[in-house]
């Protein structure tokens, strides 16, 4: 899928000229966040926009590949990436603003495939599928898991799903949903559940990350948050 820029997302009054406070990147997963006919939508974005509009932060944002859009959010100056875990091995890599969710982390499966692993011990000896440079690789690799297939990005990985060329997909709550909905899986178990923020670099402004996170708290206290979700269920 082509990079697209959705660009202009500046929610208060600064000129077109004037540079955005904070480029945003973030990858194509429904319902978090997902490009339909050509625009950026989902969940995770309206949480993002309603920040943006609470704080009156400007921002241009980005949809990319995973490894991409973290990368950029690592190296970068004033640049975030969402929705991102937060997880030991990146902690002290970004600071954070969130968080956006917490929610489980399943393993999905085809309709009635290993019917002989009855354990996630035994579910991790399997070929378990995620994508290049997301927290699933290092929580895979953290649980014990011998053999983890990478792919550049969900849609391809449910793709190797469906065709069994893998065991398992690593799948968010909602993400788990959209793919039963799409028929011939289910999920086989859960595996951990965790939080998922904004994650900016070392050098993004300080007061930005401040004014964000103070939104996105009460966009959660006030129940917007679950007002969004809901829309896309």
């Amino acid at each position: 899928m082509k990079t697209l820029a959705i660009c202009a997302l500046a929610l208060t009054t600064a000129t077109v000229a004037q540079a955005a406070d904070v480029k945003l990147f973030t990858e194509d997963y429904a319902p978090y966040n997902y490009l339909d006919n050509g625009e950026l939508t989902g969940h995770g974005v309206d949480i993002i926009k309603e920040a943006l509009s609470r704080s009156g932060v400007t921002a241009d944002m980005e949809v990319t590949k995973w490894s991409r859009a973290i990368s950029k959010a690592e190296q970068d100056a004033d640049t975030c990436v969402f929705t991102t875990a937060r997880t030991p091995e990146r902690e002290e890599r970004f600071n954070w603003a969130g968080p956006m969710y917490s929610e489980a982390i399943y393993l999905i499966q085809k309709i009635g495939a290993n019917a002989d692993v009855d354990s996630v011990d035994a579910a991790l000896t399997q070929k378990i599928g995620t994508q290049t440079g997301d927290f699933a690789v290092a929580l895979m690799d953290r649980m014990g898991a011998t053999d983890i297939d990478l792919a550049p990005d969900a849609e391809m990985t449910l793709k190797k799903l469906r065709a069994g060329r893998v065991d398992y997909m690593v799948a968010l709550e909602s993400a788990a949903k959209v793919a039963i909905d799409g028929g011939g899986i289910e999920i086989a178990m859960e595996v951990s559940r965790n939080e998922f923020f904004m994650a900016c670099s070392k050098t993004t402004n300080g007061e930005v990350i401040a004014k964000m996170d103070a939104a996105i708290g009460s966009i959660l206290a006030d129940g917007t948050q679950a007002e969004f979700i809901a829309k896309y269920e």
